[in-house]
């Protein structure tokens, strides 16, 4: 008999943003197949007036990785809104001179 999957069985399922390593081995991927790929050799059908702007390919657009995550949200404050600030993010000092 086969093992019927629950709820309970998802729930440990979670997103996460990727590794730098995974990235990284997905840029390689797309510099060895560029030209190649199908989406590079299919028609620019925005030029036809087609409204899709947004096909394009995800490596070549950008691939945000946990550490680039952490690296940009490190400033981050949680619980900013109960602590009377008016952004999550404080302003950085400014020195004058």
């Amino acid at each position: 008999m086969k093992h019927l999957l629950t709820y309970s069985d998802y729930e440990k399922i979670w997103e996460s943003l990727p590794q730098q390593k995974s990235v990284d081995q997905l840029k390689m991927v797309r510099k060895l197949s560029k030209g190649i790929d199908i989406g590079d050799r299919i028609s620019d059908l925005t030029k036809q007036g087609a409204n899709i702007q947004y096909s394009r390919n995800v490596v070549d657009s950008g691939i945000e990785s946990f550490q680039d995550f952490e690296k940009a949200n490190k400033s981050f404050t949680p619980s900013w809104n109960l602590k009377g600030m008016l952004s999550p993010f404080p302003k950085k000092n400014k020195k004058k001179k």
